[in-house]
């Protein structure tokens, strides 16, 4: 596999992964529209890793904060203190994602 088509194939997992249809279909795409042969699956697996560690190195600070805050957030009942900053976003992350684990457990249950 050439330089060039590890280069296409980056830009298009970087520009396609958070829209909302899947990055892995425009990755069949190219391909099939340049006619160069399939990549596989290990460069596929590559190119979502990736971008999940691009997502990591952009979000540490938050991270970082969350982390810390779940730390500050499981002494806070022993302190009588108020969460603040990173253990904020935590509580906010956990409960914008109840939701989905609670339509996941139904789906689960029902045997979807």
């Amino acid at each position: 596999m050439s330089w060039l088509q590890l280069v296409v194939l980056a830009v298009v997992q970087g520009i396609t992964e958070f829209l909302p249809i899947s990055s892995s279909a425009h990755l069949i795409l190219v391909p099939a529209l340049t006619d160069w042969p399939d990549q596989g699956l290990a460069l596929d697996l590559a190119v979502h890793v990736g971008t999940l560690g691009a997502v990591l190195l952009y979000y540490r600070s938050d991270i970082r904060a969350m982390t810390v805050g779940g730390m500050a957030l499981l002494r806070a009942p022993l302190q009588g203190t108020a969460p603040e900053g990173g253990a904020r976003l935590l509580m906010a992350l956990a409960v914008g994602a109840l939701p989905v684990f609670i339509v996941g457990g139904v789906l689960v249950v029902m045997g979807w």
